[in-house]
């Protein structure tokens, strides 16, 4: 019978994890720019398949090359989901949602196999807060179902470091060398920590190290060569080029940089919430302390990079959650001893709260970062399917949601080049345009198309304590849909 009761409430926390990272999802279904090249991969796997010379890659083919196995990987895992939906004449749109959904889940079942791992080595109790606090806190939820690079590495990361907490080095090594020569190849410095941890215990030689790495070494390498410069047209190893120019070459830098210390004073605490506030009481037990060394220490080596994003570090999440919940853990065994430790059980219960909070405001506001999407829907909304249409899409509206999954009628002309500027002769001829609300830009227009539309965005929020929520969400019009006047020429 406890065994049965155990079993439902694994389940339980199972369903409540995937209905949290569903509900982002649901809420938030478009993507950014961030996420644009694995999403239209997938796209293209799906719909074009070998038809290479239809792919969107080649005509924008982003910044430095990656890889399409996470693509090809994902479209077919989403395969007999897409299958149903096609037969069912639904939108391109919900392919989207189920691509995204298969990505999602595929985090999931990483998160939940780790779950395993730390109910059999920790108990029962930090098995089930170190779920609740995974599906409490924002970032991880929020980023598991968008196609960046590094959500792709996220699951391959969690399986790894689930091996390395088992000490089975075999596949350890094998999925952190997926990870790093396929992905992401930072994940050299937090994997190789671990390694580096288990060497040092004597749990490993370096004979039999070497015996492991070097094939799975040249496995993946392999792979990702032979697929990737099938799909580039070149000779490639997408990854090596990534790390060539934003390592080697520091170019990340143009877009933008941080502190040193930026991920442990701002990225950290936005994405534990709460939580982060255990950590230390957590710390205290020997083996989480094994854990946690080589999170810091890959966090601290990763600083010396000056271009810092949340989500470079979004696999020591789960780490720090273990830690977490392994201190929160303490105060609730420990409930009957103090008033202390009563007062301590009920700060674990309002983190929590206040951990889904802070996730449901950071979600109602993301929901209005996506105008481009937006847009694109309620274009097709205004516009029957049966009219002729070309509408030229701008930078603005493309980096913001708009994606090859929402050009959802095959007889319109969809258009997002890039060298034509408000006012050109061109731009004219098109019965519809897509662009940034900026009045100077518009005003180009004002003869040969009007505004249907305008779409609101997300300027960010102002505390306002008169009022519950006590926050106002900042929005203007940031896109503008034109449509072409019956009486204008081309």
């Amino acid at each position: 019978m406890a065994e049965k009761k155990t079993t439902r409430g694994q389940f339980l926390l199972l369903l409540l994890i995937i209905a949290v990272a569903f509900t982002h999802l649901a809420i938030c279904p478009f993507t950014k720019v961030e996420e644009s090249f694995n999403l239209q991969a997938i796209h293209d796997i799906v719909y074009h398949k070998l038809d290479l010379e239809k792919y969107d890659h080649h005509e924008f083919p982003g910044v430095v090359p990656r890889t399409f196995l996470g693509p090809i990987f994902i479209a077919l895992l989403s395969s007999p989901a897409i299958c149903v939906l096609s037969l069912l004449q639904m939108s391109k749109f919900y392919t989207q949602v189920i691509v995204r959904g298969s990505l999602g889940l595929c985090v999931i079942y990483a998160l939940w196999r780790l779950h395993k791992e730390v109910r059999k080595q920790f108990g029962s109790t930090v098995a089930v807060l170190f779920c609740l606090i995974t599906a409490t806190q924002f970032h991880l939820m929020f980023y598991c179902t968008r196609t960046l690079p590094n959500v792709f590495a996220l699951p391959v990361v969690l399986l790894a470091a689930t091996s390395w907490i088992q000490q089975k080095q075999f596949p350890f090594i094998w999925f952190s060398s997926l990870a790093i020569i396929v992905f992401r190849a930072e994940l050299c410095i937090f994997l190789g920590l671990m390694l580096l941890v288990t060497i040092f215990n004597k749990r490993l030689s370096v004979l039999r190290m070497l015996s492991y790495a070097i094939p799975a070494g040249a496995f993946w390498l392999g792979l990702t060569v032979v697929t990737d410069s099938v799909f580039w047209r070149q000779v490639l190893w997408p990854e090596g080029k990534v790390l060539w120019y934003n390592i080697v070459l520091n170019k990340s830098s143009n877009w933008g940089t941080s502190p040193f210390l930026w991920y442990f004073y701002s990225a950290l605490p936005r994405g534990l919430g709460c939580s982060i506030l255990f950590i230390p009481l957590g710390a205290v037990d020997r083996r989480t302390r094994v854990l946690i060394l080589p999170t810091i220490g890959f966090i601290f080596l990763y600083s010396f990079l000056p271009h810092k994003e949340l989500r470079f570090i979004i696999y020591t999440f789960p780490v720090f959650n273990i830690v977490a919940a392994k201190g929160c853990s303490r105060i609730l065994n420990n409930y009957k001893k103090s008033w202390l430790y009563k007062l301590g059980s009920l700060f674990v219960v309002a983190h929590l709260l206040a951990n889904a909070a802070y996730s449901g405001v950071s979600l109602y506001v993301s929901h209005f970062n996506y105008p481009g999407g937006v847009a694109m829907q309620k274009l097709h909304q205004l516009v029957p399917p049966t009219k002729y249409v070309s509408v030229h899409i701008d930078a603005a509206s493309a980096q913001t949601g708009v994606s090859r999954f929402l050009e959802v009628n095959s007889n319109w002309k969809y258009d997002k080049r890039e060298d034509l500027k408000p006012g050109d002769q061109l731009m004219f001829s098109y019965t519809h345009i897509l662009m940034e609300m900026d009045p100077i830009q518009v005003s180009h227009y004002k003869r040969t198309h009007r505004i249907v539309a305008q779409i609101h965005g997300t300027t960010g929020i102002t505390l306002n304590f008169t009022v519950l929520p006590p926050f106002t969400l900042n929005l203007k019009s940031q896109l503008a849909l034109l449509e072409k006047l019956p009486t204008s020429g081309s």
